[in-house]
């Protein structure tokens, strides 16, 4: 098992806010691995060993309002994102590392590859960034039906022992650091969410206005869109995967310097199977390197059925 712990950290000042970054040995190429909504920079414990094995460096930061990142009352539209994004590269000392993204961590990766496409040689959108949640909702229907579950207060301990159900993984002592790095522990041993409800609207608003076809029509680097799919798709959630399933018909009709595959795996795939995810990335990254400005030559290599 992979040493989780073996990462130091560092702080990165974007825009007047602190980021709380974390990398791991490796390299001698790199990578930028962005959270998702309600989520931290632990999400990647799992993966970012794994990288490191294989010959690239792992970066990853607490986006700003989670984790141990400050947490502003404004400035969670994606200009603010992708820029914090571009800071963590440019303080780490990264170059042109492929970024990855998971879930509204992907649509930040994609902000960042069409606004700053000289600081990454490429991105991969895991399970995010490739279907505009427009097209499902309307502004008052997404906020009813995705804002956040109200569990603050909480026992710690019931909170962790609901992990299998809520997560659908096991709970094991690596699992339970991620999910604890979500919360913080009041003295009376209750769970309060780290991220606020009200900066929590304000990202999902940003979600729900992102023109994500519009940008992933204006990438220039190789982006591979990896997205999660499971074999047995529960009755509520057969709506949701048809969505996903036309989403990919049409990422695959962008064509170069876009390419789309199913990793198999719930939406949390990083803690779930992150040996998959981990090699994933490093082949990714590494034909993103040899293949710079020949993203039609990748193309034939990275497209697969689905």
């Amino acid at each position: 098992m992979p040493n989780t712990d073996a990462s130091r950290s560092q702080e990165v000042r974007s825009g007047g806010i602190r980021l709380h970054v974390r990398r791991w040995p490796g390299g001698p190429n790199g990578a930028l691995l962005i959270h998702g909504l309600a989520s931290s920079s632990h999400i990647w414990d799992l993966v970012a060993p794994r990288l490191g094995r294989l010959e690239i460096e792992p970066v990853a930061y607490d986006q700003r309002g989670h984790g141990r990142s400050t947490k502003p009352s404004s400035g969670y539209g994606f200009e603010h994102t992708a820029a914090d994004a571009a800071a963590v590269i440019r303080a780490s000392g990264l170059r042109r590392p492929v970024v990855v993204g998971h879930s509204w961590g992907a649509n930040v990766a994609l902000e960042l590859a069409v606004r700053h496409p000289r600081l990454v040689s490429g991105a991969i959108l895991l399970d995010g960034g490739f279907s505009s949640m427009r097209d499902r909702f309307d502004w008052h229907t997404a906020k009813r039906v995705l804002s956040p579950p109200a569990f603050g207060g909480i026992p710690v301990d019931a909170f962790v022992s609901g992990i299998p159900e809520h997560t659908g993984l096991a709970r094991t002592p690596e699992i339970e650091k991620v999910v604890l790095s979500l919360v913080r522990v009041d003295g009376h041993g209750r769970v309060h969410p780290r991220l606020v409800r009200a900066n929590h609207l304000k990202i999902l608003h940003a979600l729900w206005a992102q023109d994500t076809d519009g940008l992933l029509g204006r990438v220039r680097v190789p982006t591979l869109v990896l997205a999660a799919r499971t074999r047995d798709v529960a009755p509520d959630q057969a709506d949701f995967a048809r969505a996903k399933a036309d989403a990919a018909r049409r990422v695959r009709a962008v064509g170069s310097p876009i390419t789309f595959e199913w990793i198999e795996g719930i939406h949390d795939v990083p803690l779930q199977r992150p040996e998959a995810v981990a090699r994933r990335i490093a082949r990714f990254a590494r034909d993103a390197r040899t293949f710079a400005g020949g993203a039609r030559r990748m193309e034939g290599r990275w497209r697969s059925s689905s």
